[in-house]
């Protein structure tokens, strides 16, 4: 199907600002897979807030120039689909990783563009094993609170020393006294 000039300058401005919001752009290998699977992983990525869409290379590779993502042009080439993520910027990752596994090795991932880095398709498997953000969050959010728990148990230790000692001299006094 033959499109205009004035459709294709729609797409590249609608890839454009897609790829520019974008926290992860991931460019998998869609080969092989039917409609059924790839309406299924469509579906658990707009669950987790992202899309998967499949592009034209040129469409993609203009876009990605014009929003300065010029790392990822070179990895545009053969059928290529896009996972867009614009809140969980590792959450394609996983749900990737989960349709790989339930799919025989189907939709491997050429690239990953995540917060301003690339990673081939075994790092953007180790990026699906990291904890979501919020769970990293409370992690460290727990370790900074660790030493101030443990400081507080310390004072509150001294302090009960220091009110049994005085509790002591205060009986012995009153002991001596009568």
């Amino acid at each position: 199907m033959a499109t205009t000039r004035t459709e294709r300058l729609q797409a590249i401005e609608k890839l454009e600002k897609e790829f520019d919001q974008a926290t992860g752009i991931y460019l998998t290998d869609f080969s092989g897979i039917d409609v059924e699977k790839m309406t299924k992983l469509r579906r658990e990525l707009r669950g987790i807030g992202a899309k998967y869409i499949v592009v034209k290379n040129t469409l993609a590779r203009i876009a990605l120039e014009k929003c300065g993502k010029t790392d990822l042009v070179e990895h545009v080439k053969g059928p290529v689909g896009v996972a867009i993520a614009t809140e969980d910027s590792i959450g394609p990752a996983r749900v990737i990783k989960g349709f790989k596994k339930e799919n025989k090795e189907l939709l491997g991932v050429s690239v990953a563009y995540v917060d301003g880095s690339l990673y081939d398709d075994r790092q953007t498997a180790a990026l699906a094993d990291l904890p979501s953000r919020d769970v990293l969050l409370a992690q460290f959010l727990s370790c900074l609170q660790a030493p101030v728990t443990n400081f507080a148990g310390a004072l509150n230790g001294i302090l009960t020393k220091f009110v049994g000692t005085l509790e002591a001299v205060k009986n012995k006094r009153e002991a001596e006294g009568q």
